[in-house]
């Protein structure tokens, strides 16, 4: 529920609102008439029923971390010994508090999930929808009048040209807090913008007077027939930017033939994506690749649902990812979320414990053996590797491969980045990247860049914000549009570098700075 992103944009025609989400109050700025219109006693003896509607001065009383009342779709709920359970913190509960969320909510969570995850008690009744409605109407059609107009202004997707403007257009109409979230980094940045800088220690060497008549960029991506050697890799909550959210992910991918790696914090539930997968795999007479992020929480036995439905709804990898163990600081968005810190004394002289209902901060080597029984024959790669060492270990412990990867910069700011991690592990050891399947993500933003990767070894790369920034711009066809930018990319890149094969890209096809690694 409720996860980390930083505000919703409305896409409009689509039914969906902007919300000055996570805790900013201005949201709730309308003039006194509204304010005392919306607000106004609406008792249910006037429809002839029993039961009165709670009034939304009522429930504006419930807006304390001990006493947090909110409102979805009219209906009120009491989540005061919830929030602590949240896997999204309590911060954003407690901030919203008192409010009606629904616009909030709804964008980021599928039905039911209150009635799944509630007591029936913390129901308390209903609001007024046309009082409810009064508030809406003038706190969002600004900014609904503000996106149509920007949607309707934004040029064809035909003509994107990179994925960088892909971005920038995209930036162009959502708004900061959903721009930041997409962007979020984690302390000062230093980790996400070495992920982009660190392609460019590199050189390519090209080949001449070869014959390079044809091309074939197709490869095999944690092994399943890709046709381009990229994924998408991994990201939250993409129905932020779009309505359908992951399922533009879904459909581009299978549209392009290139896998797609389903976040464990996607906005739609993983029934829904698989859901849409069969009946994409039913239309084409395909089964286009698909692999689950495996998060292991606190409560391990709904790890152990979601990948048995992973598993048994096709998905032909599971990535386990392990550089999240416990939360991150991404402090500019805690900013925009209106998030408080402690300044209590105290003196703390023992250990510190605390951990959240996301983040299992006991994971180990030693869990891997009950992950790869859950997978069955479905293979397991770790996800956020940096070291060597971790890749020895993950190759002992029989794991398909690993990702190496700073999780976007949006964990250990300063991390090393999943280049530069893969450009030392084959200069220590060339043979373990032949012997361990490597796959790179973080900061890749063109063909020369994936080409780069290959030549130091890796097996694909992966592309997370920008298929969720072509998503939030154009929906699915913003990410076949993106998949056909890097095609084209590649396979120029392959030809004017000499080579008509994956497998014909090697080491000495680049030169990159010399650094001291130890």
């Amino acid at each position: 529920m409720l996860h980390e992103p930083a505000r919703l944009d409305s896409q409009v025609g689509l039914n969906r609102r902007n919300d000055d989400a996570f805790g900013a109050k201005e949201t709730q700025v309308v003039s006194e008439g509204a304010v005392q219109g919306a607000l106004a006693t609406r008792r249910a003896e006037d429809r002839g029923d029993d039961e009165p509607y709670l009034t939304l001065e009522e429930v504006a009383a419930h807006s304390l971390a001990h006493d947090a009342w909110v409102i979805v779709d009219g209906k009120v709920y009491d989540v005061t010994d919830f929030h602590h359970k949240h896997p999204g913190g309590s911060s954003v509960i407690v901030a919203n508090a008192g409010r009606d969320v629904t616009e909030l909510f709804r964008s980021i969570h599928p039905p039911n999930t209150l009635e799944n995850n509630l007591p029936k008690e913390s129901f308390k009744g209903l609001v007024d929808p046309e009082a409810v409605a009064a508030v809406r109407h003038h706190t969002y059609q600004a900014e609904i009048d503000r996106l149509e107009a920007a949607r309707e202004a934004l040029p064809d997707v035909e003509t994107m040209l990179s994925l960088q403007e892909i971005e920038d257009t995209a930036k162009s109409f959502l708004s900061e807090r959903t721009s930041n979230y997409y962007s979020g980094y984690s302390l000062d940045g230093f980790s996400v913008v070495e992920n982009s800088s660190s392609f460019r220690k590199c050189r390519l060497l090209p080949r001449i007077m070869l014959d390079v008549t044809t091309a074939r960029p197709q490869t095999t991506i944690f092994g399943v027939p890709s046709a381009l050697p990229i994924y998408i890799a991994p990201a939250s909550n993409a129905l932020l930017g779009h309505p359908d959210g992951e399922l533009n992910l879904t459909r581009g991918a299978a549209k392009t033939g290139i896998v797609q790696g389903v976040s464990a914090a996607s906005s739609y539930p993983l029934r829904d994506i698989l859901q849409e997968k069969a009946e994409l795999d039913a239309a084409s007479g395909n089964k286009m690749g698909m692999v689950y992020q495996v998060y292991v929480v606190p409560d391990r036995s709904k790890t152990v649902d979601l990948v048995k439905e992973a598993v048994a709804g096709g998905c032909q990898a599971l990535v386990l990812t392990v550089d999240s163990n416990v939360g991150d600081l991404r402090q500019t968005t805690e900013k925009l979320k209106g998030t408080r810190g402690s300044a209590e004394p105290g003196i703390k002289m023992g250990p510190f414990t605390e951990g959240d209902g996301w983040h299992d901060t006991a994971l180990n080597w030693d869990d891997l053996k009950w992950i790869k029984e859950l997978a069955g024959d479905v293979p397991v790669y770790l996800k956020g590797v940096c070291h060597i060492e971790d890749v020895r270990l993950a190759k002992q412990h029989g794991l398909a491969g690993c990702i190496l990867s700073n999780h976007g910069g949006r964990q250990l700011d300063r991390a090393r980045t999943g280049f530069d991690s893969l450009r030392s592990i084959y200069a220590e050891d060339p043979q373990l990247c032949k012997e361990t399947e490597l796959y790179i993500d973080g900061g890749c933003r063109r063909g020369s860049e994936v080409l780069q990767a290959l030549a130091m070894g890796a097996k694909g790369v992966g592309l997370g914000r920008p298929f969720l920034w072509a998503q939030a711009a154009y929906g699915e066809k913003g990410v076949i549009r993106a998949v056909r930018i890097m095609e084209d990319e590649i396979v120029t890149a392959m030809r004017l570098l000499g080579v008509r094969r994956i497998d014909e890209i090697k080491p000495g096809m680049v030169e990159c700075l010399q650094e001291i690694w130890k």
